[in-house]
């Protein structure tokens, strides 16, 4: 009897179960880590870390191709392995979030976007593309930037955040979705790219929304520190 997905898949889930709950775990019982929001971010730096280092091939294939995305259309044991384990990421924020961090788990951007993200890594392997969704991890680079920031307070850059995911996943996507739509011969791989775009539109607005926001209180509050001849910390607390 042949198995419906294929080993290497199967093989990533569990080594991805297995290095995910060891880590995790091993943070939460240190107690290094304050509240349930920091420790949300432990599983989504630790995939992220990992699928982002894993898309550098697919990157630089592509790249060495000239943008040529008809070569990306493939599926190897490389990248079957690495939705796997990306899948049991999916599965396991969700099932960690609900005994250790549920406060930190919302709608769109925990049940909404891990549900739909298992459908198309399963549509991905099951449809022999495996490898375009790994070259699609680079998305996760500003993730990264994101959970660190979230971990330690001091390594926060909203900056650095916003700007590289303009630069990925928007930009570069964006060039992808045009790639995709006039140079592929399958035709519902321009569509994923642009099932998942608005939310990359709606996160992005949200983030230079927040960004906007900080600055104008910060230098409401200097301009109050000013000529209140209070600190800043006093004002903040008016605002």
């Amino acid at each position: 009897m042949e198995l419906w997905l294929p080993a290497e898949f199967l093989v990533g889930v569990a080594l991805g179960s297995l290095v995910l709950n060891a880590i995790f775990h091993t943070m939460r019982c240190s107690g290094a880590l304050d509240t349930e929001k920091q420790l949300s971010w432990v599983p989504t730096f630790v995939a992220c870390v990992v699928l982002t280092l894993g898309s550098v091939p697919y990157v630089l294939l592509t790249l060495s191709q000239g943008l040529d995305v008809s070569k990306l259309v493939l599926t190897d044991a490389f990248s079957l392995v690495l939705l796997g384990g990306f899948l049991s990421y999916l599965i396991w924020d969700l099932v960690l979030g609900l005994i250790y961090y549920k406060s930190a788990i919302t709608i769109l951007t925990g049940y909404v976007h891990h549900v739909l993200y298992i459908g198309l890594a399963l549509f991905s392997v099951t449809h022999g593309v495996s490898a375009v969704f790994c070259l699609m991890f680079y998305n996760e680079l500003p993730t990264i930037i994101l959970a660190l920031g979230s971990l330690r307070k001091e390594w926060r850059s909203d900056l650095l955040f916003t700007t590289t995911f303009f630069c990925t996943r928007i930009l570069l996507h964006s060039v992808f979705l045009y790639k995709f739509y006039w140079y592929s011969d399958v035709r519902f791989l321009w569509k994923l790219l642009l099932l998942v775009f608005p939310m990359h539109l709606y996160w992005f607005y949200g983030a230079v929304r927040l960004q906007v926001k900080r600055r104008w209180s910060k230098r409401l509050s200097q301009k109050l520190s000013s000529e209140f001849n209070a600190s800043p910390e006093e004002t903040d607390k008016l605002l």
